[in-house]
């Protein structure tokens, strides 16, 4: 994760500190339920379901993969019980499939360089852009985890609606648990030249919450910690043994012996 320096890390430890304080918007929503990162049952159909947008790994990694399921997919209580973003995880005991967030898809994935920690960011990608992000962060492979709803700055879309919406720029957490969360939106306005706003979230728990926007002069990314930007990579013999899981899982019991 490339970082700007020692003023830009100092200028964003301030943001860390003022942004977790005298907010003038709410901050985040800690999520909870079925909907949130919740692992779903493992078939082929699944498998291939996700599939069919491309699975890929993760570098440093090699027992995970990333797919997608599509929202319109046959058959229709699948695709309505299970849609958006998927994580393949390999464990001692086989493949798990687990859903970060419903009907949300992936816009940023960040890995611990050391430990099994993982941050997933989604947004509601149905229609119009959603107008949050869910963060889910774990450090056990789901075994257990948080989620928090990161409603987006009330600059956007103001006076009226324009399908304005941040996209994530960086993202990080140090040992303390203390980190920022940076977006940035392109708004282009009827009468108006285009411009680019700069926002940030802090967190003082490890990512469970998160305090409300707050603008930023300009673009900077977080102050360094303990994450790095996870890099997509080809990974064909990963989804070879994925697929061989589930075969196995599905043959009859007598053919397995």
């Amino acid at each position: 994760m490339g970082k700007q320096g020692l003023f830009i890390a100092v200028a964003s430890t301030v943001v860390l500190l003022a942004a977790s304080g005298q907010a003038r918007e709410p901050g985040s929503t800690p999520k909870a339920g079925p909907g949130c990162a919740k692992t779903v049952p493992l078939t082929a159909k699944l498998v291939e379901d996700a599939a069919e947008s491309g699975l890929q790994g993760v570098e440093s990694r090699d027992d995970l993969l990333i797919g997608t399921l599509r929202y319109l997919r046959e058959p229709r209580e699948a695709a309505e019980a299970a849609s958006g973003t998927v994580l393949f995880l390999k464990g001692p005991k086989g493949w798990r499939a687990v859903l970060p967030q419903h009907e949300e898809n992936e816009v940023g994935l960040y890995l611990a360089a050391q430990g099994r920690k993982l941050v997933v960011v989604t947004q509601r990608q149905i229609g119009d852009p959603g107008q949050s992000f869910t963060v889910v962060v774990t450090s056990n492979d789901f075994a257990t985890s948080t989620c928090a709803t990161l409603p987006f700055p009330r600059e956007l879309n103001q006076p009226t609606w324009n399908g304005e919406y941040l996209s994530p720029h960086d993202l990080d957490l140090d040992s303390r648990g203390r980190g920022v969360l940076i977006g940035t939106a392109l708004l282009e306005r009827q009468e108006e030249p285009p411009r680019t706003l700069w926002f940030s979230y802090a967190t003082r728990d490890g990512g469970r919450t998160w305090g409300a926007p707050r603008s930023l002069p300009g673009q900077q990314d977080a102050p360094s910690g303990t994450l790095a930007p996870a890099r997509r990579v080809e990974a064909p013999a990963l989804i070879a043994d994925l697929r061989a899981s589930v075969k196995e899982r599905s043959a009859p019991s007598d053919m397995r012996r």
